[in-house]
Formats: structure tokens, sequence, C-alpha cells
């Protein structure tokens, strides 16, 4: 049988049983990651300006030696490189003799991530050298989980984490017996008076109406009450409690500080909030007939949010932060010492995990795993220590979840149909359901435990449209354009200034409205049944508006004849909307899923030619928006933050602009000749107004914008010298509860 080739075989020239060593002719230095384009590897997409490389929605940061190997390796044509040539154009003098420790753990390192699904190998070669191989991913490979991503709620679900490695054998022979006892579990759940059903909610009426904001509503364990807090006009929160049936709120807390976010136990025994306070922010718990409150822990730095309690009141499931540098985590508070244990383990550079819930029987904790603001996905950690499991992948913002009874469907917030509307998610892998959709949007939601009630938050908010300046002293000043009594947004400016279109829901549904220079009042321009309508733009001529519109979820672009009001269907595919016109005139870009992933594309305008639509990127993007002179296309994405610059046309590099642009903000930016105006936004303080300068190559911050509608839309002025922003100037929610179409008798 033929030896094997070993290592030495493969790369060193012996001689007299000794290793000849190489002499080095002079070396170039490792490249500065900063003047080397982004090129791909396989399913990765190396970014050396980020330090980093990706692959779908993974971000994997490289450390400078690290990466100086990678780009050495991987740059094309991809060539076999010296052993020794690579540790001395890497670490400098003294290659491998000095820096082999190092050298080994970067390349170590590198093998483990590219495992990761096959695509690209480090092989040796001859002359001992190192050479990068791709292909085709391997099947059944994925993204590898984080030891720490496990549910360690309690005793057992610690033990089973540890020994996790120890007891295959015996989890293998008892894994069916499990199954069959689950399978009759549901059976016999779905033959009770409260089976399992996936019907839609009904019978909308109003529950708690009190002037100010009701919030964050959730059950006690029998069903018959509802705890929430109410902000009032002055500012002042408190905790209050009120019969499903009806009757008068009373007040569960008082004093100083404002109070939000209750959690009743599941005893029924207590309910726990959180205080904030100028200087700090604790976790509180009180009987439910009142008193002192007791300390537990803290909710600092921002790490406030819905909490959940453990089977038998043991411990509070949290939202926790230690530093703003770090990004939040879910833990427990146990009851009697306080003590923490951390739940889930986010990486770095993303917002994180939030708004925990934990399911009655405590068998199964979802929350949400925002990886950047505006991008977040509804996550789900098994108690027998599994993977956490991405269970939404809309990269969308959730406001709020809640379990039905079986434990095998949620209640979700969500925008994906463009306003946030409550949707069912059923945990088998089938797609989203809409639960209820109105006007207004609705957050929050909390489910009865026998499934029949639902309650929810219901958002009235009114705005206006104000023009704002970004000075040399970065103050600027704004000026109110126009205050109506409706929720008014997205106001775009035709190319003479002297038009404006917007949405407003003034007439008591989402439709386009145009306003002109005169004082005469705005006309409506469509008559639409749709849900929800966004982002109009004019076309360059003036005599159409393109704008978005969902219609149950399903959004699509469309032209509207400013002259006839006719209406026209751009796309047809449900998963399209960002529209915005190229500077001749010519062409329609918009947003678009229609291939699984959010990617920019182009089609002509007007509709009537035979052009099919292209698509421009395809690493992803989301709102495009042409250069002054139309040679370069800008953009962002839904997935991650960002400004981004490519050319106009398919196949091309992309490169970063700034990192300050947020996905939740795809709607509030423009482009000018001489700059980048958008909403700029950092999680430890208010969205500025900012702008990116093509002269300065840097970001210049202006004033803050602590009124402004998230979802406001920005269009330059036709000097190009403000900004007109859509802002807040009131907000009334009221909790609204809803019944099962179907009840079980």
């Amino acid at each position: 049988m033929k030896k094997r080739s070993t290592y030495l075989d493969l790369g060193r020239r012996q001689a007299f049983g000794r290793p000849i060593k190489k002499i080095l002719p002079p070396l170039p230095p490792a490249p500065d990651p900063s003047t080397v384009a982004d090129f791909d590897l396989g399913s990765w997409r190396v970014r050396p300006s980020l330090s980093h490389m990706t692959r779908a929605d993974r971000i994997q940061t490289l450390d400078p030696q690290t990466l100086s190997i990678l780009i050495i390796l991987g740059q094309p044509p991809i060539e076999p490189v010296n052993r020794e040539e690579l540790a001395t154009r890497v670490f400098g003098r003294g290659g491998i003799d000095q820096h082999g420790e190092k050298f080994r753990a970067c390349l170590s390192f590198l093998r483990r991530v590219l495992s990761e699904d096959g695509s690209v190998r480090i092989v040796n070669a001859l002359g001992d050298c190192y050479q990068l191989e791709t292909g085709e991913p391997v099947a059944d490979r994925g993204l590898r989980a984080n030891d720490s991503e496990v549910l360690m709620l309690m005793p057992k679900g610690i033990s089973h984490w540890l020994n996790r490695g120890r007891h295959r054998l015996r989890a293998i022979s008892i894994a069916g017996a499990i199954v069959a006892t689950l399978i009759v579990g549901l059976v016999v759940l779905i033959g009770k008076s409260t089976r399992v059903t996936f019907d839609p909610f009904v019978n909308n009426t109003p529950f708690i109406t009190d002037p100010g904001q009701n919030l964050s509503p959730q059950f006690s364990p029998n069903g018959q009450q509802v705890v929430y807090s109410h902000r009032a006009a002055d500012g002042t929160e408190k905790i209050w409690i009120k019969a499903l049936n009806g009757g008068t709120a009373r007040a569960l807390t008082e004093g100083a500080g404002q109070d939000s976010f209750p959690a009743w136990s599941r005893t029924g025994n207590l309910v726990a909030f959180q205080r904030r306070s100028k200087t700090d922010c604790q976790v509180l718990v009180i009987s439910v007939t009142g008193g002192e409150a007791r300390h537990l822990g803290d909710c600092e730095f921002g790490a406030d949010g819905p909490m959940t309690w453990v089977a038998e009141d043991k411990a509070l499931i949290v939202t926790h932060r230690t530093a703003w540098a770090l990004p939040t985590q879910i833990i427990s508070f146990a009851q009697a010492d306080g003590k923490m244990t951390g739940v889930t383990n986010p990486a770095s550079g993303m917002p994180g995990d939030h708004a925990p819930n934990l399911t009655a029987d405590g068998r199964r904790l979802a929350f949400v795993r925002s990886k950047a603001p505006g991008v977040a996905d509804l996550t789900l950690l098994e108690q027998d220590g599994t993977q956490a499991k991405t269970v939404t992948r809309d990269a969308l913002p959730i406001h709020g979840n809640a379990w039905e009874p079986a434990g095998i469907s949620m209640i979700i917030s969500s925008a994906r149909g463009g306003r946030d509307a409550l949707w069912r998610s059923r945990l088998d892998g089938g797609r989203l359901e809409l639960a209820v959709s109105l006007k207004d949007a609705l957050r929050a939601p909390a489910v009865s435990p026998d499934g029949r009630t639902l309650i929810y938050e219901r958002w009235r908010i009114t705005s206006q449209f104000a023009q704002h300046t970004l000075n040399d002293d970065d103050h600027g000043h704004a000026v109110t354009i126009a205050s109506g009594h409706a929720l008014e947004r997205g106001a775009h400016l035709s190319e003479d200034g002297k038009r404006w279109v917007f949405v407003s829901n003034r007439s008591g549904q989402d439709q386009l409205w145009i306003g002109d220079s005169s004082s005469a009042a705005p006309t409506q321009l469509t008559h639409s049944d749709a849900d929800y309508l966004e982002t109009p733009r004019w076309s360059r001529d003036g005599k159409s508006v393109v704008f978005t519109a969902s219609h149950h979820g399903q959004m699509d672009v469309w032209s509207v004849n400013v002259a006839n009001g006719h209406l026209e269907a751009l796309t047809r595919d449900g998963k399209s909307k960002a529209p915005s016109f190229s500077r001749d005139g010519h062409s329609l870009y918009v947003g678009s899923a229609r291939n699984g992933h959010w990617q920019i594309w182009r089609q002509p305008w007007p509709t009537n030619t035979k052009n099919r639509a292209e698509q421009i990127t395809q690493t992803g993007g989301l709102a495009a928006i042409e250069s002054a002179d139309g040679s370069l296309l800008y953009y962002v994405r839904h997935d991650r933050k960002g400004l981004w610059q490519r050319s106009r046309n398919p196949g091309g590099d992309e490169s970063l602009l700034s990192a300050e642009l947020a996905p939740l903000d795809w709607r509030n930016w423009d482009v000018a000749s001489d700059a980048i105006w958008f909403v700029a936004r950092r999680e430890d303080s208010e969205p500025i107004l900012a702008q990116y300068s093509f002269f300065e190559g840097r970001l210049l911050r202006g004033p803050t914008l602590p009124k402004l509608l998230p979802e406001s839309g920005l269009t330059l002025t036709p000097d190009r010298s403000s900004v007109w922003l859509s802002e807040i100037v009131s907000t009334q929610v009221d909790l609204e509860k809803a019944t099962l179409s179907h009840q079980t008798q």
C-alpha cells in the first residue's frame, strides 16, 4: 500500500536528512486593506476595507493578520504562496520562526470559518505552499451555532448543555418516546374544548381609550384581568390593572419614575415592571394587591422592553446590557437572590436580542434578534439546548410577540405589509398569515390563556411637514411647512419645486394628495382601495407619480396619471417597493424580492416598451437613487447598515460610503450633486440630519431630529439647501381587543 504524502514530501526540499532553509528575496509588505477592492471567494464576499467577510446573513470580522493572509491567498488570480513568504509578508522580519504560533492560529481560524459550507478550502501545494481551492458548497452544511446559544433557564437545561457530548446514545434512545409523547399530547390538546385553531381574529372593539398612551398589555394567568402601563400627556407613566369584562381600572404603582413593561407572574401573585428615572433603570417586582416594590435587577444602557416569567415564578427573563458598546442579550434574574444567568449570546456589533417570551410550559423561548436598526427576526430556543432557530426571515422590525396556547404559533407585530399589522407565525414552517390589519399601526399583541381573546396597541399618530437645513455650525433650523390633523408622510417635491405629492390618511384611508405653492388646500390624487401607501415619486416630466401600494400584505409599485387619476400596476410579484426614476427619466428603479432576496432592479419607463426588467445588484439592495449626473447608483440594503455606491449597470464592484445609514431609514435619504442627505442613527442617541460630502469624502453631522416620524421620507428642495421631513405632532395609543372568528364549544 502506497504511503500517503506527508507535508514535508509535498513542500520541503531535503539535504542530508535536514530541510534546506529557503533564502527569500526582498518581499513587499501585505496589501493595505483600505486599498483592496471587495472580492468573492466561493459563497463568501471578502470586504477588506471593512475588515470582514460575509455570506448570506453571516458577518465574520477578521483581525488584521488573518485578513492579510486571506487577501494574499485569495486575490485573483489565485496561485500557490510559499509558507515562509506568506508569514514574512504578514508578520515582518522573523517570519515563521518568530511568529509561528500566531501564524498557525490565523490559518486554523480561517480553515474553521471557511469550512462552514466547504465552498473554500486552504490546501497544501508543492514548494511548501498554501493555495485556496473554491467550489460549490457542501450539501447539508450551514452556519454554525454559537455554543452559548442555548436555553439555560432551569437546572435541567443547564445540565443538558454542559453534558451535551456525553449522553447522545441515551438521547437517541428516548427521542422516539419524546416525539410520541408530543404527538399524543397534541392530539389530546386538539380534542379538548380549547383546541388548536388558526382562525383570524374579528370583532375589534375598544378596551382602554384613556387620553395618552396605553401600552404593553398582558393577561393574568386566569385570563380575567389585563395589566398595562399608561403614559399621560405630562410624561408620567404608571402600571394599571383592569378586568377584561370591563369596570374601572386601578393604579398598581405610584411615586417617582416612569413605570413600564409590566409582566404578570405565572402564579398570578406578582407583577414585574421597569422603572426609569433620569439616572437609572430598575427591574422591580410588586404584589398584584399593591404595596412596596422590590428591586430585582437593573435595565441600564437602553436594555428595557418586554419581560417574561419562568414557571413557578423562580426567575424573570429580561433584556440586559452592561455597556453601550455591547449588544443586548437575554438573561434571567432569579427571584430569590437576583442571580443573573445568561440565556443568549449575540455577536458583537449588532443591536442584539430583546423581547423574550416563554411558553406556558417553559419549553420554548421566543425573542427578537436585531442585526441592525430596522433589521430583526423572530428567533426560537428550545429547552433541550438545541441551536437558535430563525422563525421569520423578513429582516423587518418586530413590535411585539405573543404565544398562542398550544405553543406552536405566535402572533407578532410586523410591517411586512407596509404598516405594522398583526401576523400569525406558525412554527411548522408555513407562511405568515395576516391576523388583524387596520388603518393604524398595531403593536404589542397579548393572547389570553385560552387563546380566544387578543389585545393589542392601536397607534393613532398625527404629523406635520417641516423644512430642515444643515448649517456650518451644525445646528441648522426647521420651519413648519404644513400642519395637518392626520398621519402624513412621504412628501416628494416636483423638479420645479412648485408641487409636492404626499401620503395622508386624512380621508380615513391612505391616499396620495398633491399640494402646490398657492395657498389652496391639497387635492386628493388617488382613490385607491390599498391598505397602505408609501414612497410617492414624481416622474421627470411631472405627468405621473409612481408609488408603492400594499393589498393584504402584498406590495407592488404602481403609477397614477396626474391629469386623469388612471392607475396602472408596474409590478405584479407582491414583493416590490421603493421606486425611483433615473436622471434621464427613461428608467425606473425598484427594490424587489421577486427572486427570494431583496435586490435592485431597473425597468423601462414608460411601460409600453418591450424591454424587460434587469437585475442590477447581486449582493442585496432595497432602495436606489442615481447620482446627479446619472453615472453612478447609490443604494441601501434591507439587511445591514450602510450607504453604498456602484455602477448604474449590472456587474462591477460596490463600495461602502458610510455605515451611518440604518435599514430603518431606507426611505429617509436623497442625493444632490455635492452630497447625500440622510438620517443617521446611533442606538444611544436621537436621530440626526447628516450629509455625506462628496468633496470632503466624509460625514457632516447636523441637528438632532427628536420628533422624526421613522417612516417620514426625505426630499430635497430644488436649490438643494434643505430637506423636508415628517415630524410627529401627537400620539394616542389605545388598547383594543378582538376574538377568534370561530369560538370552540
